[in-house]
């Protein structure tokens, strides 16, 4: 596992050569208060250049989960005040990130710094998370196997949900399976959550989708599956990425882009 744990040594102040913003890492969980170069209080979804500088005034469980666009999860963690005022430094990328990589940076980092639309409980282990791109029908409706494929056939009970996490419907679900024709009217393209629950009441599955025109469906679904890709290889890499936390985040990017024609 490559996770990179940095918990009792202090690196040496080096000079590092100036790197482009856009291979800037991201501060994915921030525990504590934390320094950059000495000079600017970092906050979830800041930049964090590779060679850079990250300190703590804090003694007491501090930690850092920064995220390289080469793949690189690297938590840093101090317990004593004086290695968390000597700081760590960030190591360079590994190799340079492709296009997709970057592209998927930008996109999740300008989600992030978007107000968060709602809290949201966090699934039971026995509850499949998954992520789609939909297309919507000319009748306004999408069809239900593109976010749903991997459900079992069943009876559910199926809540739609918008984006801030408020009702929208219910209806009971007789899913034949993978193949299985059943539509789902939708107001408009955007962001919706489906949360699918069992006869018993437990909850089976919850989808974040976005309901695409069937102008931009294709091309987002193509941006979506390199998105996919790319996440895969690093978290075989570096386990423990946040694969679903980070696809729902570059879905939302993409509906709040401009809509290209």
């Amino acid at each position: 596992m490559r996770l990179l744990s940095i918990c009792l040594l202090a690196l040496p102040l080096i000079a590092t050569s100036a790197q482009s913003q856009s291979e800037d890492g991201i501060a994915w969980e921030v525990r504590g208060v934390w320094m950059v170069n000495r000079t600017q209080v970092v906050h979830r979804s800041d930049g964090i250049a590779p060679g850079s500088l990250l300190t703590s005034g804090d003694s007491t469980n501090a930690s850092m989960l920064v995220l390289l666009p080469d793949g690189q999860r690297l938590l840093f963690e101090c317990h004593d005040a004086y290695t968390c005022a000597q700081g760590f430094r960030v190591p360079a990328l590994i190799s340079k990130p492709e296009d997709d990589a970057i592209e998927l940076f930008e996109t999740v980092r300008a989600a992030m710094r978007q107000p968060e639309s709602s809290t949201t409980l966090l699934p039971s282990p026995t509850t499949t998370e998954t992520e789609a791109i939909v297309a919507l029908q000319a009748d306004g409706s999408i069809l239900l196997r593109q976010a749903l494929g991997g459900l079992p056939p069943g009876q559910y009970k199926m809540a739609v949900l918008d984006d801030s996490g408020q009702p929208l419907s219910e209806r009971p679900l007789n899913w034949a399976g993978a193949h299985d024709n059943a539509q789902l009217p939708l107001s408009h393209a955007g962001i919706y959550r489906l949360r699918l629950f069992g006869s018993l009441g437990g909850e089976r599955m919850r989808v974040l989708l976005l309901a695409e025109s069937s102008e931009l469906y294709s091309s987002r679904q193509k941006e979506f599956a390199a998105a996919q890709k790319v996440l895969k290889e690093w978290n075989e890499s570096f386990p423990g990425w946040p694969v679903h936390e980070w696809l729902q985040l570059y879905l939302r990017g993409l509906a709040q882009e401009p809509r290209r024609k």
